[in-house]
């Protein structure tokens, strides 16, 4: 499923995949910016395999390590939230 939040700094979407309320698989765009760039890839690898509260967590040490100008871990947990809740719907 495609899940999408507008944050401050731009545009967050996420591409996830949730198999016994954890993610199986993540892809995460957008239009904001993180520094280093590559680093959108190693927090992809540390979500995989994370139930929604895990990966609040992870995100939340990630965005203390990057720069990311406009995006808050509040963002990424509107997005995870709604994630989660429509595949408990499906």
């Amino acid at each position: 499923m495609i899940v999408e939040h507008k944050a401050k700094g731009g545009l967050i979407k996420l591409e996830i995949t949730i198999e016994n309320l954890k993610i199986k698989d993540i892809k995460i765009t957008g239009d904001f910016f993180i520094y280093p760039e590559d680093s959108v890839f190693d927090l992809e690898k540390k979500l995989r395999g994370k139930t929604e509260k895990e990966s609040i967590k992870v995100t939340e040490k990630f965005l203390s390590d990057v720069k990311a100008p406009g995006i808050e871990l509040d963002d990424f947990k509107k997005a995870f939230k709604k994630a989660f809740e429509e595949k408990n719907v499906i």
